[in-house]
């Protein structure tokens, strides 16, 4: 598949990505909001003990690699209860 066939087909989607705390997952994030700025969602899915723990998680781990790859998010922490 082409690149810009790839980009051109995660536009506006909703993507589910399960341990998004590992490396791969990590990875794969960064990437596509990279290429594809116009994604409609990026759901995260992280365990952990409890929301605060999640957002803990999310914050260090996630988000610190996207400051490197210089992405800005809107996101909300906590989610909505």
């Amino acid at each position: 598949m082409e690149s810009s066939r790839i980009v051109e087909f995660l536009k506006d989607k909703s993507i589910l990505i399960t341990g998004s705390t590992g490396f791969l997952a990590k990875i794969f994030v960064e990437k596509v909001l990279r290429v594809q700025p116009d994604v409609k969602r990026l759901f995260l899915l992280v365990r952990a003990a409890d929301a605060a723990s999640a957002d803990q998680r999310v914050q260090t781990e996630v988000h610190s690699l996207l400051q490197l790859a210089d992405i800005t998010l809107n996101f909300l922490f906590p989610p909505p209860q």
